[in-house]
């Protein structure tokens, strides 16, 4: 039974792993968060939409007039990156779900057979397109990438999943568009690393409803291999983020 400060509520579900053990973690600016005790997942409730999430995040980046924010920095981090992808998408089919401007994208078109970027947010794949040539940029939700036929050796997605209203909807979207023995490339905000505060909500990442939900390794190991991935590796670092390689089996 899920409890809160305030009130009982009805019975729910963990949308991670289903278990019905979830209970009232903490409030921040107003939203309240709950955590299921099996698998450390923790979650807004209520959810808002994704159409409302959308709203909120999607034109941060692109305020400035024809550009977009710290554009530099952020191809210069795409390029020092591709020696750690080379393995996985050399001469290979690459996407970056959830682009952005498109410079991971960009960057993986140096050494991938092809590239593509994909996001919800129109002004920033219209940045993209003028910006960068030999990529393929494509303005879709996760409902339209469910009806692709394409599929990829090797998907990067950076900080995305944090901010998905529907966690399972962003599973199954990953799933359906990797190859059979394909990676997938996560980064998301780490709540199980020790430099997080104890008091959670001094922890200027648990901003609602920007990020809407958190993960440890134990969640994305457990949500990962319900679609039929194998975390094979998390990569070590000193900030609280999660950096890990999947392979669809």
């Amino acid at each position: 039974m899920r409890k809160s400060d305030h009130r009982l509520d009805k019975t729910i579900s963990c949308p991670v792993c289903g278990n019905t053990d979830i209970n009232y973690y903490v409030k921040k600016d107003d939203y309240s968060f709950d955590n299921c005790n099996n698998c450390e997942f923790i979650f807004l409730n209520p959810m808002p939409n994704q159409t409302t999430l959308n709203k909120i995040y999607t034109d941060e980046d692109t305020k400035i007039n024809g550009g977009y924010k710290k554009a530099s920095s952020r191809l210069r981090r795409a390029f020092i990156k591709l020696p750690r992808f080379l393995p996985y998408v050399f001469n290979k089919s690459s996407l970056d779900f959830g682009c952005g401007g498109g410079f991971v994208a960009y960057a993986l078109s140096f050494i991938a057979k092809s590239s593509t970027g994909v996001d919800i947010n129109q002004k920033a794949v219209a940045y993209a397109k003028k910006k960068f040539n030999g990529v393929n940029f494509y303005c879709k939700d996760f409902h339209n990438l469910l009806k692709s036929k394409e599929r990829y050796d090797f998907i990067h997605s950076s900080e995305i999943i944090e901010h998905v209203s529907d966690v399972n909807l962003y599973m199954n979207a990953l799933s359906h568009l990797v190859n059979s023995k394909g990676y997938v490339y996560v980064t998301t905000p780490d709540l199980g690393h020790p430099k997080v505060p104890k008091d959670i909500t001094k922890w200027d990442v648990l901003c609602p409803p920007i990020h809407v939900q958190h993960f440890t390794k134990k969640t994305v190991t457990i949500l990962f291999k319900r679609y039929g991935f194998n975390i094979i590796k998390f990569y070590k670092n000193k900030k609280p983020g999660l950096v890990f390689l999947s392979r669809k089996l």
